[in-house]
């Protein structure tokens, strides 16, 4: 009988009959499913099997007896009904019309091959079914039958995926049968997950079941990225299986599946739809609490999305350790989700409410998840690189994630918080640094974020409400909670780091770790302080004077009102004022205990009085003597500021006020023009005659009144009309008699107020309205105030400082993060800038210390020629003389620098001037000659 006789006498077969002739007839069509070469016959021999025979085979024997002969073959009917549907679409060009022959013969033949895999799907879920009957079915009873139908899934949803654009002209035509056939392979993906679901793996199982049961992870892990964009129902669906599988045969797939392209494909689809829901909610708000689609697709997506979530949490929780070579994508989709939500600066407009929503559903899942890779070492050395090439939208990101780990590191073993603080470098390994001193570094790059500043929620504390705090207060809370849990071993590293930012360039970070070293003093005891000041004060006392030598006063100054009295009392025996004045600059009196505050003032005051009257004394006042009188104005300024005014002892004023009125006679404003140096003791003669003007007596007020102003004639620099101001804003509380002195100061005050005013520079301008706002408070001469403020532009301005009315220009950029950065960026270049000139300076001197003859070393002097002898020429003469000009002339000049040295003094030799007239005449009279 042939093979197509004998499937027509199956259909018509009752089950006995069936079950009467399994053995003899099965066989045969099994064999004719494998020699036939028509899909369409191959497919109903495969539908006749298993309508009519598989129920009467043992489920234990089934797999022997018709799925592993028949299963490869189905494979094969299968994948060669997909090519020959490729086939046909490449080699017709049909036209949509359904009255194109051409169109009909295409979708006809594509049409049978859609049934044939129709109808291999559904003889599969007849299986499927039967094996599921089972109460406790094993892999390998159904081995060839589960490969087969992921297979078949797999197949089935890629090519419907890709339909719509392989398909062309002719998907309208077959559109319903490629729906029907998707959806009757999501109903064969169900029974087959129906069929999974019941299987039990234990400990003790076969390696060829924990084989079976990878091969069906990871067939159903390519189902997920199949459908991933077409159905989000199927997607989750998918999902969720895989992951309790994962989960529920968790300790017998560790040592053999490969997490990581699972754990990839979960990290991207969290971002994508992170990133989607984002889009979604930026959108109008008004459109998404009407119920339009966008507010139910922002929802539907938002759940999705924290679904994604969940599985990653929970597949990195149960597989911590077998993750393999994924963590990257674990790490950087956390910085993703972290830089698109606020308070991140490249996050798009968020209502508040959509932000919160999406936060408290998608940002919760983050510690989790770092809290398991504490102790993956891809994980550390992602965190705490050095050579992390991140997009600057991560930079912020990256620093809240290292803030996470710096409050998780405290819970974990010794171990552990070794790896993270105290790294140990072998040489196979990336270089990195200790989260301390990476967390410094990633500061560095949040200059943007500093300077807005970033808001964030502030740590909770019993019995307050929760606030809002800026990211310096951020990072130096938990940089605090950090350092106080700090074990004793590592005490010497979190030092070193805090010393090395505070001697760097970067304030942010100098102002940082000043805040956490002041932290560890309180916290820690007071000889722990007491050593940290002596430290500090004798690496003072070594280093020069630079931007780190004030970061270095800025932190001690802080330190030692954390002393205790007997440490301070110790501290000012071994630094006394008058052995170590540049110390006491920075350091007022009122940091210390009130017993030691008029000892520190008397020593102060008994150093710095005969410095300046020795100055004073000077016949000779070059530029080279300025530096010790403007270290001891500067020690006066400390001793007199306003704070510690009432301490300073009453009997050491006089002398000072001597001092002060006759440097008012000496000092030069021309001078502060020319020279930095006389620029800077300017200034602070004119803060400290701010804090002694109440003391002064009325001819010495208004010698200085007129003295200032005499100096704003000349045009000073911006530094000395900056201490101007500050002065003019103490003159407010002085007050004359009735007498022309009176008339003379009022007119000096409005004077120099009005100038001061119209100041073209808007920081003294500004500088100038604050002491104007103050002089009118305190001042008894109301009626000088219009005088200054003839200007009605500046009387406008004025008026309005005084009132609190807010300033405002078009002119102006605005603050927002992109003038910032371009700040940034300003700031960088002009330091790459600087470094660079640096550099090629200290080429040229390398270069000129390699020559033979350097300027160090001139060349010898050329031999003393005759020139009446008859051998010389006329243009040796002209050489030798061109030469005594030179010289002369270099002579000359050099001898013109020192008299504009001692231009400085005021009080000069009365023959001075006739000199400088006569010397001025014979110069002229030589130019004119020439």
């Amino acid at each position: 009988m042939s093979q197509n006789g004998l499937f027509h006498d199956v259909e018509g077969w009752g089950p006995d009959t069936c079950a009467e002739k399994l053995h003899t007839v099965l066989p045969k069509l099994i064999a004719g499913l494998n020699g036939d070469k028509d899909t369409r016959k191959q497919a109903a021999h495969f539908s006749a099997i298993c309508k009519k025979f598989l129920a009467h085979v043992d489920i234990n024997d089934v797999e022997v007896v018709i799925y592993a002969d028949a299963m490869p073959k189905v494979c094969a009917v299968f994948d060669r009904s997909l090519a020959d549907i490729s086939e046909l679409l490449a080699q017709q060009s049909p036209t949509p019309s359904s009255q194109s022959s051409q169109g009909n013969t295409t979708k006809e033949g594509v049409t049978d091959n859609i049934q044939v895999l129709d109808e291999l799907i559904c003889s599969l879920e007849k299986c499927i079914v039967h094996a599921a009957r089972t109460d406790q079915p094993r892999v390998l009873d159904s081995h060839s039958l589960v490969a087969t139908a992921l297979h078949v899934i797999k197949g089935t949803f890629r090519h419907c995926k890709d339909s719509h654009e392989s398909y062309g002209k002719v998907f309208p035509l077959v559109s319903e049968s490629l729906s029907c056939l998707f959806k009757k392979a999501y109903s064969l993906q169900k029974v087959l997950m129906a069929l999974i679901d019941k299987l039990q793996l234990s400990s003790d199982s076969s390696e060829e079941d924990v084989t079976d049961m990878v091969a069906v992870c990871q067939g159903f892990h390519i189902i997920g990225c199949t459908v991933s964009g077409v159905d989000a129902s199927l997607l989750v669906t998918t999902w969720k299986f895989l992951a309790k599988q994962l989960t529920k045969h968790k300790e017998v797939l560790k040592n053999h599946i490969d997490m990581a392209p699972l754990v990839k494909t979960l990290c991207s689809e969290v971002g994508t739809n992170c990133k989607y829901c984002v889009e979604l909610a930026s959108k109008d708000a008004t459109d998404r609490q009407n119920g339009c689609g966008d507010q139910k697709s922002h929802t539907r997506t938002l759940k999705i999305c924290r679904f994604f979530m969940q599985c990653l949490m929970c597949l990195i929780k149960d597989y911590n350790g077998y993750l393999g070579s994924c963590i990257k994508e674990i790490f950087h989709v956390i910085l993703e989700m972290q830089s698109l939500l606020p308070p991140s600066l490249s996050a798009p407009p968020l209502s508040s409410t959509a932000a919160e929503e999406m936060k408290a559903t998608l940002l919760v899942g983050i510690e989790p998840m770092i809290q398991h890779l504490l102790d993956n070492r891809d994980f550390i050395q992602l965190v705490t690189g050095q050579s992390n090439d991140l997009p600057s939208q991560h930079n912020f990101p990256l620093c809240l994630l290292q803030l996470m780990v710096m409050d998780l590191i405290p819970k974990c073993s010794d171990e552990q918080k070794d790896q993270w603080v105290a790294p140990k470098i072998y040489p196979e390994d990336e270089p990195r640094d200790s989260i301390l001193v990476s967390l410094f570094s990633t500061l560095k790059k949040c200059y943007t974020e500093l300077t807005l500043p970033v808001y964030l929620p502030g740590v909770m504390c019993n019995g307050m409400p929760q606030r809002d705090v800026s990211l310096y207060e951020h990072v130096c809370t938990h940089l605090c909670g950090f350092a106080a849990s700090l074990p004793a071993r590592h005490f010497s590293l979190l030092e070193k780091c805090l010393l090395d930012n505070v001697l760097g360039t970067n304030l942010h970070c100098a102002l940082v770790a000043t805040d956490v070293w002041c932290f560890v003093a309180r916290y820690g005891t007071a000889e722990l302080c007491e050593q940290h000041v002596h430290v500090l004060t004798k690496l003072l006392c070594q280093l020069p004077n630079s931007c780190q030598h004030l970061q270095l006063h800025l932190l001690l100054r802080r330190l030692v009102p954390l002393m205790a009295e007997p440490h301070q009392e110790k501290f000012v025996q071994t630094y006394p004022p008058a052995k170590y004045p540049s110390l006491w600059v920075h350091l007022p009196p009122v940091a210390f205990v009130p017993k030691l505050r008029a000892v520190i003032c008397g020593e102060s005051v008994s150093y710095a009085t005969p410095v300046c009257q020795k100055w004073l004394g000077i016949q000779r006042k070059t530029l080279g003597t300025l530096p010790d009188l403007h270290l001891a104005l500067c020690v006066l300024c400390n001793v007199y500021s306003s704070s510690v005014r009432q301490t300073s002892p009453l009997q050491s004023s006089a002398p000072v006020l001597h001092a002060v009125s006759r440097l008012w006679d000496v000092i030069s404003a021309s001078g502060a023009a020319k020279h930095r140096t006389v620029e800077v003791v300017a200034v602070k003669l004119v803060q400290l005659t701010g804090y002694l003007l109440g003391q002064l007596v009325p001819e010495d007020v208004i010698k200085v009144l007129w003295r200032v102003s005499q100096w704003l004639k000349t045009s000073p620099p911006q530094s000395v009309k900056l201490s101007i101001t500050t002065l003019l804003g103490r003159a407010g509380k002085v007050t004359l008699p009735p007498s022309p002195q009176q008339n003379q100061l009022q007119e000096l005050l409005a004077s120099l107020f009005s100038t001061l005013l119209q100041d073209n520079s808007w920081v003294v301008h500004h500088h100038a309205l604050e002491a104007f706002s103050t002089f009118a408070e305190e001042t008894p001469y109301e009626s000088i105030l219009p005088k200054c403020l003839q200007n009605e532009q500046v009387k406008s301005r004025a008026m309005d400082f005084i009132k609190g009315v807010p300033f405002s220009s078009n002119d102006l950029p605005p603050w927002n993060s992109e003038t910032i950065t371009q700040q940034q960026r300003r700031i960088e270049a002009f330091k790459e800038k600087r470094l660079s000139d640096i550099s090629s300076r200290l080429e040229e001197m390398q270069s000129a210390s390699s020559v033979e003859e350097s300027p160090e070393q001139p060349s010898a002097k050329r031999i003393k020629q005759d020139t009446d002898s008859p051998t010389s020429t006329k243009d040796d003469s002209t050489d030798l003389k061109e030469e005594d000009l030179r010289t002369i002339t270099n002579r000359l000049n050099k001898d013109i620098a020192k008299l504009e040295e001692f231009s400085v003094c005021e009080s000069k030799p009365d023959w001075y001037k006739e000199e400088l007239k006569s010397l001025h005449q014979r110069l002229g009279l030589l130019f004119e000659g020439s």
